[in-house]
């Protein structure tokens, strides 16, 4: 025998929206009033506490949450119309989306894996670690790289390593949208509902969705408004691309997060280089700015024309020679050139290292994805694009070579950057009458070029009023900015150029990567990104054209706007359920729907909890209509959890009841709904025989809940918990559920670990740690 215990009583300092239970961890999160969500664990403390996207000013508030079925990471949608994956270990944002609409429903479902691992390697084994080095971590002290790239796995920032069964994000709109998205990433599916002509032109509003075990039905409510109140409805389409098609699916999402954590790598490491090329500029600046301001506003010419007069006459003016013996000085100039010698350095570095090391990886994975396209028979009817996926290949090569521009380009400002330095060193020594070592005053007509073409290239000819600078560094800075290179590097001596001019037909092979010298990398790593977008378009568009509506069903037309919706799928009944309370402040019964999807048909019951065993604490029985549900969910497929207020005499207050009702009371009193009623004939206002739902619940099945003026709660069947929240919005009552009724609390006994507690993977266990904090 099983029954309820409270385990916690606890404040919390903000309005608390809606909660929901990790499906793994007994880990709860919440979505505050203003936008925060906090994570706590079951003894109330607190894991992380998040703030909205852009800050607290940006008032963006939480509309949705939805854990991955492996309970590593959280969805979080806000009414922006953008969706965060957050880890669960320390909140950093994993990924994420953008639906351009705010989000009205979340859910993420996976899929049980079908086959033995020698099937699955029979369509695709990734060998990609085997010849693929792993990348070089960014250094978060010096790029603004997210932290997921900072660590020894960059390869793998999406978190999709692992994931051994096939998991689904369904997204639904406030427009009437749903986009399905594979691990949460991958954007495979993309429609709008289909309503007819019952709304009219009003826009429908996604209230819940949900897929079936075998991802081969997709049942969803729909609402719109009505001028008394509201309209639900009940849908289900056939998918079949998700079902006959999840092993391929699978296989190209996988692909598609190995992608997009190396173009988030790449992206980070342009923007390192763009970092270390600005401290370049601010490092001369911060020497130069006063000296340069000065020529400006006494119209005597500029920086360069004084230092070109300087490296042609050997005598510098009278200002330039104040600066140089009393600004700069000499061991200014040494500190100077080291620092700009190591932002030199790092520019190198991140070409090397990073930006060509990504480039390589995905030329590797770009090749993967051209060689599922030419496979038709797997992946053909996915939509992928063989010529989408050689426009990728050809984009990354082309990135490819213009880093290697970017490179000879650095390495040529470095040696002019060094000739100038060791030039003016000597300078300042000759000035201040110091000796002048003889490894330095050794100049060769070289070494003048290299300080002439440093003079050139990098002092703007005028002074820049935005950031007050007249220092330019423009041959390495042009590669840095989304326009065509003012100075694009000279091709006619190169060797294979000449070849390729001189050789006929090889201009249309597809067998060379083209290459434009006047784009910049910036320009060209957009065009690699659009590039790696349009190669995965086709799946979304192919699932788009497939999805069929198989019934609808009007399920209420509501009187006010408080109604509860919850549907789970039943791998055992070959269903979805969906259960639905309407009107919560008058009507006292609750719905369940039945959807079949190989008979195409929607079956319906009606309940109602009437008067309980038990006597009402005033010592007087309710009538059968007295119990007003407040809140309603799935505890799991074989379970309905109710959150009812029981009817009190008047004058006195009701006491919240939370009940768990076992399904297969109610299986033999499902009848189908006839096909003769008229889709503008709302469920809830047939005739329907009510099933009292009491006389099945014996006194382990509910508990009153006293001293508790409760709203809404939260369930979870798979950690055996619940957590009811008081009207006030700020205080919640936590609840072990399945608790043996012999079993006896050991005295000091920690609460976290009462529920049946399972070990966690090592990428989590942190998260068994102490907080540092508990309120927030």
């Amino acid at each position: 025998m099983t029954s309820f215990r409270q385990l916690e009583e606890r404040h919390v300092s903000a309005e608390v929206q809606f909660m929901l239970w990790s499906p793994k961890l007994d880990l709860i999160a919440l979505a505050l009033v203003h936008g925060e969500v906090a994570l706590h664990r079951l003894s109330w403390k607190r894991v992380w506490l998040r703030p909205p996207p852009g800050g607290k000013e940006n008032k963006a508030t939480v509309q949705n949450f939805a854990w991955r079925p492996d309970g590593k990471l959280l969805a979080i949608a806000y009414d922006t119309g953008s969706i965060t994956l957050c880890s669960v270990e320390n909140a950093d944002v994993i990924h994420s989306l953008d639906v351009n609409a705010s989000i009205s429903a979340l859910t993420w479902i996976s899929k049980a894996s079908q086959g033995s691992d020698r099937l699955k390697s029979n369509i695709y084994n990734d060998l990609s670690h085997i010849y693929l080095p792993k990348l070089p971590s960014l250094n978060k002290s010096y790029s603004t790289a997210s932290g997921t790239l900072c660590g020894d796995n960059v390869e793998d920032s999406k978190k999709l390593k692992d994931q051994d069964d096939f998991n689904i994000l369904i997204v639904g709109t406030v427009a009437g949208k749903i986009l399905i998205y594979s691990y949460g990433v991958f954007l495979c599916g993309e429609f709008d509902v289909d309503i007819g002509t019952c709304c009219g032109n009003k826009v429908p509003k996604i209230v819940s969705t949900v897929l079936s075990e075998d991802f081969g039905q997709l049942s969803l409510v729909v609402e719109w408004d009505e001028a008394d109140g509201k309209c639900l409805c009940l849908q289900s389409y056939d998918v079949p691309v998700l079902q006959n098609k999840s092993r391929e699916l699978q296989v190209v999402a996988l692909k598609y997060g190995q992608i997009s954590s190396l173009l988030s790598y790449l992206s980070s490491t342009v923007m390192a280089i763009t970092e270390a090329w600005e401290d370049i500029l601010l490092e001369i600046d911060s020497k130069l700015a006063n000296y340069a301001q000065e020529k400006r506003q006494s119209s005597s010419g500029t920086v360069s024309d004084d230092f070109l007069e300087l490296l042609m006459f050997g005598t510098p003016s009278d200002a330039l020679e104040k600066f140089l013996l009393h600004d700069l000085t000499d061991k200014g100039l040494k500190k100077l050139g080291h620092s700009v010698e190591l932002c030199y350095c790092n520019i190198q570095k991140h070409v090397l290292k990073n930006l060509q090391s990504v480039g390589h990886s995905l030329y590797f994975h770009f090749l993967d994805l051209q060689g599922m396209a030419r496979w038709e028979e797997k992946f053909g009817t996915l939509g992928l694009s063989k010529e989408a996926a050689e426009r990728a290949l050809k984009s990354t090569g082309a990135f490819l070579m213009k880093s290697m521009d970017l490179l000879q380009v650095i390495d040529s400002s470095m040696k002019n950057f060094k000739a100038f330095f060791r030039w003016l060193y000597t300078v300042i020594l000759r000035l201040s009458d110091e000796a002048v070592p003889s490894e330095v005053t050794r100049v060769t007509q070289q070494d003048i070029s290299f300080v002439a073409n440093f003079l050139t290239e990098s002092f703007a000819v005028e002074w820049d009023e935005d950031r007050k600078s007249s220092f330019s560094l423009e041959r390495v800075g042009q590669y840095l900015k989304d326009e065509k290179l003012p100075f694009p590097p000279p091709l006619e001596q190169n060797n294979w150029i000449r070849f390729l001019e001189s050789t006929q037909g090889l201009d249309d092979t597809d067998l060379l990567v083209p290459h434009d010298p006047e784009k910049s990398l910036v320009q060209q790593h957009k065009e690699l990104e659009e590039a790696s977008n349009n190669a995965f378009v086709g799946p979304a568009k192919v699932l788009a054209t497939s999805v069929a509506k198989q019934t609808h069903v009007l399920l209420a037309v509501t009187k006010t706007k408080r109604s509860v919706v919850s549907q789970m799928p039943s791998p055992k009944e070959k269903c979805i359920y969906t259960a639905i309370a309407t009107d919560l402040t008058s009507r006292r019964d609750v719905f369940v729907f039945r959807s079949q999807a190989e008979e195409s048909h929607v079956e319906v019951v009606r309940l109602i909890v009437g008067s309980l065993n038990n006597a009402s604490p005033s010592g007087q029985d309710q009538a059968s209509t007295g119990n007003m549900v407040l809140d309603l969910q799935f505890y799991s497929t074989d379970i309905l959890s109710l959150l009812m207020a029981e009817a009190a005499p008047s004058g006195e207050q009701s006491v919240p009841i939370l009940i768990q009702f076992p399904m297969k009371h109610i299986l033999p009193f499902f009848q189908g709904i006839a096909e003769q009623v008229s889709v503008l004939d709302a469920v809830t206002e047939l005739d329907l025989p009510t099933i009292d739902i009491a006389q099945f619940l014996d006194k382990l099945n509910y508990r009153r809940l006293e001293n508790v003026k409760a709203s809404a709660f939260a369930v979870s069947g798979p950690r055996s918990v619940a957590c009811v929240l008081f009207q006030s919005r700020r205080r919640v009552r936590l609840f072990e559920m399945d608790v043996e009724e012999e079993e006896e609390v050991v005295e000091g006994q920690d609460l976290e670990q009462s529920p049946a507690k399972e070990m966690l993977d090592p990428e989590m266990s942190d998260l068994q740690e102490e907080d540092k904090e508990n309120s927030f």
